[in-house]
C-alpha cells in the first residue's frame, strides 16, 4: 500500500503518539508492504526541514532508517544515494536526486545552469 507523507511525518515527529504508534505497528508487523514514492520522500524531507525546523542530519538519519525497514518498498538505490549526497555536500534535495538519477541513467551528465552540480565529482554539468 502506498503511504502518504502525513503518515510518515506523524511517525517521525510523534506529534500524535496514537498515529505514530499505529504506523510503527504496521512497519514491524510484516503483514503489508509499505510503498514510499520518490515524491513522498521529498515531501517528508521538505516538511520536516521547513515546517518542523528539523536538523538536516537528524532528518536524513530518520529517512535512511525508514527506507531500510524491511516492510518499506521504495526506489531504494536512488534514495540511498540521494541521502549520501545530501550528507556529503551542501546541495538541495532536488539537486542531489537529479545528480543521482543522472549518474544512474545518463552517464552523469546534467543539463543545467545550476552551478551546485559542479560540487559533485561524478557529475558533468552542461549548459544548453
Amino acid at each position: 500500500m502506498v503511504v502518504d507523507a502525513s503518515v510518515v511525518i506523524r511517525f517521525l515527529t510523534e506529534d500524535d503518539p496514537k498515529k505514530a504508534q499505529k504506523f510503527s505497528q504496521l512497519l514491524t508487523s510484516n503483514k503489508v508492504k509499505l510503498e514510499i514514492t520518490d515524491v513522498t520522500f521529498a515531501e517528508i524531507f521538505w516538511t520536516l526541514k521547513s515546517f518542523y525546523k528539523a536538523e538536516k542530519t537528524k532528518t536524513l538519519d530518520a529517512l535512511n532508517s525508514l527506507i531500510n525497514e524491511p516492510a518499506v518498498m521504495c526506489n531504494f538505490e536512488i534514495l540511498q544515494k540521494t541521502i549520501e549526497l545530501l550528507i556529503n555536500h551542501n546541495i538541495s534535495l532536488i539537486d542531489a536526486y537529479t545528480a543521482t538519477w543522472a549518474k544512474k541513467f545518463s552517464q552523469g551528465e546534467v543539463l543545467s545552469y545550476d552551478k551546485d552540480f559542479d560540487k559533485l565529482d561524478s557529475i558533468t554539468r552542461l549548459e544548453p
